[in-house]
């Protein structure tokens, strides 16, 4: 797993979500942000948005890999992809 972030700009991270296929949805309030993904499972997921900062920090990282059901390996793979 070398490679794997300490941290992680949420612009970054919202890009990997989109390259996984999930679009966002549109939030009325607070930092929550929705994603959808029809054919994905799971087809919705919703994340804190940082604050104050952008960044996502190892743990919620690996919060977040858990909720994409993704191995660390994977979220390596697709963070070298861009």
């Amino acid at each position: 797993m070398s490679g794997f972030p300490t941290q992680l700009p949420w612009r970054r991270f919202a890009c990997l979500l989109r390259d996984l296929g999930y679009r966002p949805l549109k939030s009325h309030r607070g930092s929550v942000r929705k994603f959808f993904n029809p054919p994905r499972n799971p087809n919705l997921v919703s994340f804190h948005e940082p604050h104050p900062g952008d960044t996502l920090h190892k743990a919620m990282l690996y919060d977040s890999l858990r909720v994409l059901q993704l191995s660390p390996d994977e979220f390596v793979q697709l963070l070298g992809r861009r």
